[in-house]
């Protein structure tokens, strides 16, 4: 089931409501394996995230606002990476060439408050939605590393563009304090009743994302090793050239985050009482994910659901109504093996 957040939007009464979404999608490896270890079998591609998101709140008419708290991380890597890193972390054997080393990766944890408004269109029916997030965040990740490497040899050269609240890079240049950071957020969703059995619906979340931060750490510059140089002597030499700026000695600066959009489409067709399907789609960064789902409403308000999804090859099953509602989607059941793993539940009480 596809909720939006104006699902609990009420035109007369007042509704209390909470939702929990949490979803992790690795490539290369198994979820686990790529946080800790990386020691499984090697697979094709070049990117990872995990969106978390818990809000309580209230909605009045058409009018909602509550507490948000989220936690997201977006990663993305040069295949060659992954296999220069599967290759260290288990010991085997190198070519003898230079390896591709770039990687992005940010993340950021934040606490706030949420607002938004439900915009009603008769001709045609349509309802709009757009939804403002201000919050704080005192952690947060934002590097950039591009460069090549030699084999299991100290040599090769890279760009650096790291910004922090805790260097887990280094290890050498966190601030003191925490830096202290100040966002906003903007989603929108739309709801187009195409008849009595089809509706559209198409999202956008983090359409902007802006989360500025003061006395952020920071590492900036490039590590560049010459493997052979000659000096006046004809003497043959080597030794890395370092140019990096850091928050060592606490010289912090201010930092800008943003995040990617992620764009979410739906289609829902009523086939009668009893059945329903769903056809839906989202584009995250570079990943495109389809998914069909099919529905049985055993009752007014209850319905079971089950579907599959194409990119992560994962699973859907849930029940739910207006009221209550868990979704739970994962491409095994193993969960040492899974690279995707979906939660989500939700919950509203009607005054």
């Amino acid at each position: 089931m596809f909720l939006h957040f104006n699902t609990f939007a009420s035109t007369s009464s007042l509704t209390l409501f909470s939702t929990f979404n949490a979803e992790v999608y690795a490539e290369s490896q198994p979820i686990n394996s790529f946080i800790d270890e990386f020691n499984q079998p090697l697979t094709k591609g070049d990117s990872a995230f995990t969106y978390n998101q818990f809000e309580v709140g209230v909605t009045y008419s058409a009018f909602s606002f509550g507490l948000q708290s989220r936690y997201d991380y977006v990663m993305e890597f040069d295949p060659d990476t992954a296999l220069y890193t599967h290759i260290e972390k288990n010991d085997l054997a190198f070519e003898n060439r230079f390896y591709t080393y770039n990687l992005k990766a940010k993340n950021a944890t934040s606490h706030g408050v949420f607002f938004s408004y439900k915009i009603d269109f008769n001709t045609p029916k349509i309802t709009l939605t757009p939804k403002l997030s201000i919050f704080s965040s005192k952690h947060f990740q934002d590097g950039n590393i591009n460069g090549q490497v030699l084999a299991d040899k100290p040599q090769g050269n890279f760009n650096i563009d790291y910004a922090f609240s805790k260097d887990r890079l280094f290890k050498s240049f966190s601030p003191q304090d925490r830096p202290k950071g100040l966002g906003v957020s903007l989603d929108i969703a739309l709801d187009w009743q195409i008849s009595e059995q089809l509706i559209l619906g198409l999202a956008i979340k983090d359409l902007y994302y802006k989360s500025s931060y003061a006395d952020a750490g920071y590492a900036l510059g490039s590590i560049q090793d010459i493997p052979f140089q000659e000096d006046n002597e004809g003497n043959v030499y080597s030794e890395p050239a370092i140019t990096l700026k850091t928050s060592g000695n606490n010289q912090t600066k201010d930092h800008s985050l943003t995040m990617p959009a992620r764009y979410y489409g739906t289609l829902d067709y009523r086939i009668s009482s009893l059945f329903s399907t769903q056809l839906a789609f989202r584009s995250i960064k570079n990943d495109q994910f389809t998914s069909l789902l099919g529905r049985w409403h055993f009752t007014d308000n209850w319905a079971l659901m089950t579907g599959y999804e194409n990119k992560s090859e994962a699973w859907k099953i849930g029940i739910g109504s207006q009221s209550i509602g868990i979704n739970f989607q994962t491409d095994s059941l193993d969960f040492e093996e899974a690279y995707y793993l979906h939660f989500s539940t939700y919950l509203s009480i009607l005054f």
